[in-house]
C-alpha cells in the first residue's frame, strides 16, 4: 500500500503517515492531490469491500458452524438417551439372568436329589428280588422251587434242604 501511495506523489514520514510532495504550481499540485486522493479512496473501498466479505463469510461460517454444533448437541443428547435405555435394559438383563442362574441351580439340585431318590428305590427293590440266572421260564411251580433249592444250595454250598427256607413262589 505504501509502494502505491508513494508511486502516486506522496511521500511516507518517519511515523508512517503519508505527506504531500512539494509542487512549484498550484494548479499541479491541485490535479495530483486530487488523484492522490482519488487513488487512497479507491483502495479504502477495496480494502471495506474485502473486510466485508472477510466478515460476510466469517458470519456465514459462524452461522454454519451453530447450525452444526446444535445438530451436533442434538445427535449427543438422543445418544445419551438411547445409552441410558441400553444400560437400563442391560441392568435388566443382568437380573433375569442371575434369577435364571439361581432357577437352574435349584432346577440341578431337584433332579440330583431324585436321582438320589431313584437309586434308593431301585437299591430297595433289588433287595428283594433274587435273580437266578438260567432258569427257563417254562417250568412249572413246584419245578421251580425245586431248582431254585438246588441252585441255593450249589451257591452257598449248604447241604441240608431244610436249612435252605423258601417262602412260597
Amino acid at each position: 500500500m505504501h509502494k502505491q501511495v508513494s508511486e502516486l506523489g506522496g511521500r511516507e514520514g518517519g511515523d508512517g503517515d503519508l505527506q504531500r510532495k512539494e509542487v512549484a504550481s498550484p494548479q499541479g499540485q491541485v490535479s495530483k492531490d486530487e488523484s492522490l486522493a482519488q487513488s487512497i479512496a479507491g483502495m479504502i473501498c477495496d480494502l471495506e469491500g474485502e473486510v466485508r466479505g472477510g466478515f460476510e463469510a466469517s458470519n456465514t461460517n459462524q452461522k454454519e458452524i451453530r447450525g452444526l454444533c446444535e445438530t451436533l448437541g442434538q445427535k449427543l443428547d438422543d445418544l445419551a438417551e438411547r445409552t441410558a435405555a441400553l444400560e437400563f435394559e442391560v441392568s435388566d438383563l443382568r437380573r433375569v439372568t442371575e434369577e435364571n442362574r439361581e432357577a437352574i441351580h435349584q432346577l440341578k439340585l431337584g433332579e440330583e436329589n431324585l436321582q438320589v431318590k431313584l437309586e434308593m428305590m431301585e437299591n430297595k427293590l433289588r433287595r428283594n428280588n433274587l435273580r437266578f440266572l438260567k432258569v427257563l421260564e417254562e417250568l412249572e411251580e413246584g419245578d421251580l422251587k425245586s431248582l431254585v433249592v438246588r441252585l441255593i444250595k450249589q451257591g452257598t454250598q449248604v447241604e441240608d434242604e431244610e436249612e435252605v427256607l423258601l417262602k412260597d413262589i
